[in-house]
């Protein structure tokens, strides 16, 4: 979930200006994907609106799918408020694997950004046998990494988190294919919360991202009765601008997910004598 604004878009100089609202977007768009972590993928549809600085900014939409024996996970996120409506911009990733030893194995991995008509693509091949992956940047520039026999890249990481949460002490070290490198990421877990949603109120395992002398943040809010989905999601810098992405609707292994009563009122009916009162 590490989010790297400065390699997000490469922005030509006479348009740079414009690029930090789509850069503030595309950060946020990155940062989580809501997948089932369970052995058995579950095909579900969610979105999120995602909020800079408590203004709705933009949405995001996710897939996850099996088409012919192979798993898809699509993602397609824009803006829809603001100046990142005015600019465009818009992140759209797709990876295709399948799944061995209940583990999701990314095959290629594809992402394509786009801020005031600006492109910026990359494609991942992975090739598992020989330990290494192929990365291509708009087609023309080449990296060859090595994946150390566990490095992934950022959606397929995400799955891959999601199924350690379900282990009592969870190993939250992973390696990840962050564009032109391999990018070391730590998380740690922190105590249960219940979270409002749009959704309902639903009890979470809050994760963030380890940092060393940084005033950045990354937090995510992950619900297990829906396999780990995430339900809402933080990112930003201590004075800075401030990310957050939540839930607002989901159909889950196809059936649509009907907002429930929210935390206030789930406290209330459980008051002793709530029954009673008028």
């Amino acid at each position: 979930m590490e989010i790297k604004l400065r390699n997000l878009f490469c922005c030509k100089r006479t348009v740079s200006w414009r690029c930090n609202a789509g850069r503030s977007l595309a950060a946020l768009l990155a940062l989580g994907l809501a997948l089932p972590a369970q052995a058995e993928l579950v095909p579900y549809e969610a979105r999120y609106s995602i909020y800079r600085n408590g203004k709705l900014t933009g949405k995001l939409d996710i897939r996850l799918q099996n088409t012919g024996g192979r798993w898809e996970i699509q993602s397609e996120g824009g803006g829809t408020h603001g100046l990142a409506r005015i600019l465009r911009a818009s992140d759209r990733e797709q990876v295709t694997g399948y799944v061995e030893d209940g583990r999701f194995v990314p095959q290629n991995y594809v992402r394509h950004t786009r801020v005031a008509g600006i492109d910026d693509h990359w494609e991942t091949t992975f090739d598992w046998p020989a330990d290494a992956a192929t990365v291509v940047h708009d087609g023309s520039k080449t990296y060859d990494l090595a994946l150390g026999g566990e490095a992934l890249d950022p959606l397929s990481l995400k799955l891959e988190m999601r199924r350690r949460l379900n282990e009592p002490n969870p190993d939250l070290h992973f390696l990840m294919v962050e564009e032109d490198e391999i990018d070391e990421q730590q998380f740690r877990t922190l105590d249960s919360e219940w979270m409002e949603t749009s959704l309902g109120c639903f009890e979470t395992l809050p994760i963030e991202k380890v940092r060393t002398n940084s005033k950045r943040y990354t937090r995510a809010w992950h619900a297990p009765v829906f396999g780990n989905i995430e339900v809402r999601i933080e990112h930003g810098k201590t004075g800075g601008d401030h990310l957050e992405m939540r839930i607002t609707e989901l159909t889950y292994d196809g059936e649509e997910v009907q907002p429930s009563p929210g935390c206030s009122a789930m406290q209330n009916a459980a008051r002793p004598g709530a029954a009673g009162d008028s």
